[in-house]
Formats: structure tokens, C-alpha cells, sequence
């Protein structure tokens, strides 16, 4: 059996794990998307503007859970119960094992946003502009918080805390980044922060590839910085993440 298939069956398992335990089926599925429903709601009426900068934002905002909360408290609870160890003993090669996982997270991530673009061709927003720029902007931004899961697990000692450690990234992710509120809003020093945290260029990827407007440069720059946040968490990832449970 070949390592991509190995891949694609780990996450099939891990999609049936979300969809059957509560608290997943919670925290990676409805939450973010009635988070999304509330945000996109108030947006309605202050007119088409914000309407579009909110249903875009958002889903940019769904690749935190799945792919960064879900997964963090997945790889964790697994660690500690012995199951990455036990996985790892039998056929499936790592990158098989950790593929599985993250493919079912970027799956879930990816439904969400398929949710979110039906939800804008009927409130009138319109389809994406450019898929391609917007679906690059997805798939990286969710790798991302993939690789950043792993480090994320590999500092936790248990799923709850791992979970836990994904908060400030949230609060980052929804309150510097340009997910609820352009960052004109903002004081200038942090503005200048904040335009190089892995969310902003995520959000304005899917946001340029869905709407338009933005300059090439930008785009660029856009995908510049987020290359290197990947890159940067690849080599944490492979520094911290950890397939012996810290406990005894």
C-alpha cells in the first residue's frame, strides 16, 4: 500500500473522529461557523463593503480550528495515549501518519470555506474573482496551522492544554489580523506589526483572490511572507514535535 494511500485512509478516520465525538464536532465545525454566521449578520447592514471584507475574513478565520485547534489537541491526546506510538509501529510511515491528520483537518477547513462562498454567492457578494489566488491563500494558510499545530502539541503535555496554548493565537488571529475589522483601525505601530502575522497574509490572499483590487506587489508580498511563516514553522515543527508521551 502506497504512502498516499495510507494518507487518504489516516484521514477518512480522523473525518469520522470529528464527526462522531462532540467536542471536535464542536470546536472544529459549528462554533467557528456560527461565529462566522454572527460576524457576516452584523456586517449585512452596515452595506456591500463590509459585507464582502467580513464573509472574507471569516474564512480566513476557519483555518484556525480545524487545522490549528482541532489538530493540537488531536496529535496531543494521541501522544499521551500511546496511539502516534502505536501507529508509527505498523506500516504507515510518519509523514503518512501526520499527512492523514492534516489532510482531514484541511478537509474540514475546506468545507467550511465552500460553506462560507455559497453563503456569499447568496447574499450577493458574488463568486471569487480569482479561485486560484484564493484557494492558494487556503491550502497555504492551512498547512500553516497544520505545522503549527505540531509545535503546539509538542510543547503541551495533555490535549486540554494544548488546546489551551491555541488561545492567543485566536485572540491574534481575530483581533491584530485583518479577519473582523481592517487594520486602519488600529494604531499605526501595530498596524505595521500586524502586517507581517501569518493571518494577515492568509486573509488578504483569499480576500484579494475573492474580490480583486489589490496591486501585484502586494500580492507578492502577500505570498512572500507567508512562504516564510511556513517555512519558519516547518523547522519548529520538526524541532518540537514529539511522538513519546511526556507523562510516565
Amino acid at each position: 500500500m502506497s504512502a498516499m494511500t495510507q494518507t487518504v485512509r489516516l484521514a477518512r478516520l480522523d473525518l469520522g473522529l470529528i464527526f462522531r465525538n462532540r467536542s471536535a464536532l464542536t470546536n472544529a465545525i459549528l462554533m467557528p461557523l456560527a461565529v462566522a454566521a454572527l460576524l457576516i449578520g452584523v456586517a449585512r447592514g452596515q452595506g456591500d463593503e463590509a459585507l464582502t471584507f467580513a464573509v472574507t475574513g471569516q474564512m480566513a478565520a476557519m483555518l484556525l480550528y480545524a487545522p490549528m485547534v482541532n489538530l493540537a489537541g488531536f496529535f496531543t491526546s494521541r501522544r499521551e495515549e500511546l496511539v502516534l506510538k502505536r501507529l508509527l509501529s505498523g506500516p504507515a510511515p510518519a509523514r503518512a501518519i501526520l499527512g492523514g491528520s492534516a489532510l482531514g483537518a484541511i478537509a474540514v477547513a475546506m468545507l467550511q470555506i465552500l460553506v462560507l462562498v455559497v453563503a456569499a454567492i447568496v447574499l450577493g457578494v458574488g463568486a471569487p474573482s480569482n479561485p486560484v489566488l484564493m484557494l492558494a491563500g487556503a491550502l497555504g494558510g492551512a498547512v500553516f496551522f497544520c505545522l503549527l499545530a505540531m509545535v503546539i502539541s509538542g510543547l503541551s503535555a495533555t490535549g486540554e492544554l494544548a488546546q489551551l496554548a491555541t488561545v492567543p493565537v485566536l485572540l491574534i488571529g481575530y483581533g491584530l489580523a485583518p479577519t473582523m475589522m481592517p487594520m486602519d483601525y488600529l494604531p499605526e505601530t501595530v498596524q505595521r506589526i500586524a502586517e507581517y502575522l501569518p493571518v494577515t497574509p492568509i486573509a488578504d490572499l483569499i480576500r484579494t483572490g475573492y474580490a480583486g483590487g489589490a496591486e501585484l506587489a502586494a500580492t507578492l508580498t502577500s505570498l512572500g511572507v507567508l512562504a516564510a511563516w511556513v517555512l519558519v514553522v516547518a523547522v519548529l515543527a520538526r524541532r518540537y514535535f514529539r511522538w513519546d508521551p511526556r507523562r510516565g
